[in-house]
């Protein structure tokens, strides 16, 4: 049973984001399971999962594919991609990559809706939205990585080509893990629904739906810029400027820091780019936003943090000593906080508009899924050389890190 479906149907802390990559023990009506072979190995037990080699050319020849759910697939193909028209359809003239976003978003989505919507927790889900969800899957990744190079500053060109050529570089729709997406001219034909809207039909998007799977998309893009951002700031402790001013006081720290230094890349990561930001946002944000993505924010909003970060790093007994330039650090972590605050705000307000549409209580809390919100990898060291986990208000007041005495944390 998905802990965060149930967490959402008893008034728990939950989000639509998590439940929608949380259904890994959920069949469809069909019996099969929504995530094939992530599935829970309970959920898989005497459910038909014949793996060929692929017969197809190009990347994808000789790799094992999923034929079983390749079967299920190809019955309820027309369906998904004339949801895919539809929404390209729906972006009118100047659709853009965000517009195709928003399509892929609201196939993988729906599975969950639908157990939201029915308030069921168990399933079965029907097998055309399981379909749409194991289309949608493999095209997830894809899209992905284009708004990651489109966050860079880098151009995709909005054709079916462009979108095939980012396929093959990333070699996606494999169908080891998940489902096969089938032959070259099915691939062909729904990147030509979800690009180019066609062949045209009489599936409408209504208004509440455009907007739902809008909000999951933008959530989407704003966590590809959180996860550009925190791979900048771990990369500057464990092998940039700050490399090697940094002194675990015990062995299992030396070796995760050992690790996460040899898992670094050699040149520093790209940082991302304000002026890529989703042009939907607010316009307010959008400046705080890329202003704190550079680590160049208004010095008023970093000074709070900046004196907390000071305060803790000169006070003795942590597990992880600093032994750099002080001041230096603490900016680098107020700046950090920073984005971490807007980021999440924004995510958890686009998390109420969510609930509002899916009829939700708002007060409940809200735990977003790593979908939207990557687990934030510099963070581990900051705290553990702060000695202070990230309170609920994002700031450097929440409990102990346990790397020092609290009798030596100033309160």
């Amino acid at each position: 049973m998905s802990k965060s479906l149930v967490d959402a149907l008893r008034g728990e802390a939950w989000s639509v984001s998590a439940v929608v990559f949380d259904l890994n023990d959920m069949l469809d009506n069909e019996g099969r399971p929504i995530s094939e072979r992530r599935a829970d190995a309970v959920v898989r037990s005497g459910v038909e999962m014949e793996m060929r080699e692929c017969p197809y050319s190009g990347i994808r020849n000789g790799h094992l594919m999923n034929v079983s759910a390749l079967a299920q697939i190809s019955r309820y193909f027309n369906h998904a991609a004339a949801e895919m028209a539809a929404y390209r359809r729906a972006a009118g003239k100047n659709a853009t990559w965000f517009d195709m976003l928003t399509s892929i978003v609201d196939l993988l989505s729906q599975p969950a809706i639908y157990l939201l919507q029915q308030h069921n927790e168990t399933g079965p889900v029907p097998a055309d939205a399981a379909v749409c969800h194991k289309l949608a899957a493999g095209f997830f990744g894809v899209l992905r990585g284009i708004h990651e190079r489109i966050a860079l500053g880098v151009a995709v060109p909005l054709t079916v080509d462009g979108l095939l050529e980012v396929v093959d570089e990333m070699g996606a729709l494999l169908g080891a893990s998940e489902a096969c997406a089938g032959s070259p001219l099915m691939i062909r034909r729904a990147c030509r629904a979800l690009m180019e809207g066609t062949p045209e039909g009489r599936v409408v998007i209504e208004s509440a739906r455009l907007e739902r799977s809008r909000c999951l998309a933008l959530q989407v893009q704003l966590g590809i810029f959180w996860h550009l951002y925190d791979q900048t700031h771990q990369w500057a402790l464990l092998r940039g400027e700050f490399s090697g001013q940094l002194t675990p006081g015990n062995k299992f720290l030396k070796y995760k820091l050992d690790d996460a230094f040899n898992k670094q890349p050699a040149q520093a990561p790209q940082r991302p780019l304000g002026g890529m930001l989703p042009a939907v946002l607010d316009a307010d944000l959008r400046v705080n936003l890329g202003a704190a993505l550079s680590d160049n924010a208004d010095p008023q909003a970093l000074e709070q943090d900046m004196q907390d970060a000071t305060l803790l790093l000169n006070t003795p007994g942590s597990i992880i000593r600093f032994d750099g330039d002080a001041a230096v650090l603490a900016r680098r972590v107020a700046c950090y906080l920073r984005v971490h605050r807007l980021i999440t705000a924004e995510l958890s307000r686009l998390e109420q508009e969510l609930r509002a549409n899916l009829d939700y209580p708002a007060d409940t809390p809200v735990r977003l899924g790593p979908a939207v919100f990557p687990i934030p990898q510099a963070l581990f060291w900051y705290e553990h050389t702060l000695g202070r986990h990230i309170g609920a208000d994002g700031r450097l007041t929440g409990s102990y890190s346990g790397t020092r005495s609290p009798a030596s944390v100033p309160v």
